[in-house]
Order: C-alpha cells, then sequence, then structure tokens
C-alpha cells in the first residue's frame, strides 16, 4: 500500500506540474499534509449486533500530498492523493485489523480574501475516490476476510485558514468526509453501510 501511494504520488505530480506554465508568479503551490481523524462512524455490518465502524477501528492518522492552482483572486482548483490507517479493535470478541486507505482526488477553493493578503481563510469541497485495504478478522483461533479491497466514491468538504510568509505557509483545516461502502467477503454479516469521518488537517505550503 506505501509503495501504490508513493508511485501515485509522482505520477499525480508529474501530471500536474506541466499546469505552472500558465500560471503567473505564485498562482501555484505543493503541500504536505498531515491529518488525525478522532472517529469513524457508519454500520460496519448487517444483522443484529452488527458493529459500527467506531466499534471495529479506533481513531486514525494520515499524510499526503496536494497541488494547488489560484487562477483567480477567489477560486482554487486542487488535486491530491493521501494514505490513511485506522487501528484495529475488538467488538463482542472479534478482532479487526488495520483499515489502510488511500484517496485520490480534485475539488476546488473559495477564498475569503485576497491573495494578496497573509491570512487566507477559505471553504473547499473535494470528490473522487479511495482505496480501502482488505480486512480480516478473528475470534479465538478462527481467522477469515471480512472486506475485500476495492475503491469507493470519496466527498468531502469543510473550511480552513493559511498563515503565508513569503512563498512558504502553514496551514489547518476541518472537513467532513463521506466514503461508500466497501466490499463484502462474508455476505451479509459484512456488508456494511457508508462511512463518515471529520478529519483535522495541518499542511505546510510552498508557492511557486
Amino acid at each position: 500500500m506505501k509503495e501504490r501511494f508513493a508511485v501515485s504520488f509522482i505520477i499525480l505530480i508529474s501530471v500536474l506540474l506541466p499546469l505552472s506554465v500558465f500560471a503567473s508568479d505564485n498562482d501555484y503551490s505543493l503541500r504536505l499534509w498531515g491529518q488525525a481523524s478522532p472517529f469513524i462512524s457508519g454500520s460496519a455490518g448487517s444483522g443484529s449486533g452488527a458493529p459500527d465502524y467506531d466499534d471495529a477501528f479506533n481513531s486514525g492518522i494520515g499524510i499526503g500530498g496536494e497541488f494547488d492552482w489560484r487562477f483567480s483572486q477567489r477560486i482554487s482548483l486542487l488535486a491530491g492523493i493521501g494514505y490513511e490507517t485506522y487501528n484495529g479493535s475488538s467488538h463482542q470478541g472479534i478482532s479487526f485489523e488495520d483499515i489502510e486507505i488511500v484517496p485520490v482526488y480534485a475539488g476546488g477553493k473559495f477564498h475569503i480574501t485576497p491573495k494578496t493578503t497573509r491570512w487566507d481563510p477559505y471553504l473547499r469541497m473535494d470528490i473522487g475516490a479511495a482505496h480501502l485495504s482488505s480486512v480480516d478478522v478473528s475470534y479465538q483461533n478462527i481467522k477469515g476476510r471480512y472486506w475485500d479491497s476495492s475503491w469507493v466514491f470519496l466527498f468531502g468538504f469543510g473550511g480552513g485558514v493559511e498563515y503565508r510568509w513569503g512563498r512558504w505557509g502553514v496551514s489547518l483545516e476541518g472537513k467532513f468526509r463521506y466514503m461508500g461502502e466497501p466490499d463484502s467477503a462474508m455476505g451479509f454479516p459484512s456488508t456494511a453501510g457508508s462511512s463518515w469521518t471529520v478529519p483535522i488537517v495541518v499542511g505546510i505550503n510552498y508557492h511557486f
């Protein structure tokens, strides 16, 4: 999964960087971000006693990269990729292994202030896909596949603020993020619903 993230990020940047020839000074930027998700919510199974996502997994952390092109005073286009992991937990004696997520997304920002200001508050929206790793479960000495790996729909919206000095900046965001249903490997018992999180994201930005 980590190797897939690295290769995908290199491909993404190699595609997006040529867009810089259309931008004037400081119109585009690269951001490295880290995030913490205090919870993940939704139905993680079906039937009586089925777990929710927050029963099966603890809080998550992630890292990623993002390319931003601010082509007007108020609007930016962006694209990014990340790598996240949520630690598995136990529910009614059943232990869930960790789940790994690779989000790949594009979106836009609406900037509340002009780009000449040092403080840059904004609203943002993302849409894309996320690759979910397979998840195994174990009960005593029995182990089985709960979910198969899959690609699911991803959507997010929220807001943040960046503080800039020269070409550098730091940003802080909060957003609501929705992801589609994973692929069941056990049939009905592991048929899950969609999930949602509220990640808090901190970024280091470099403007070109």
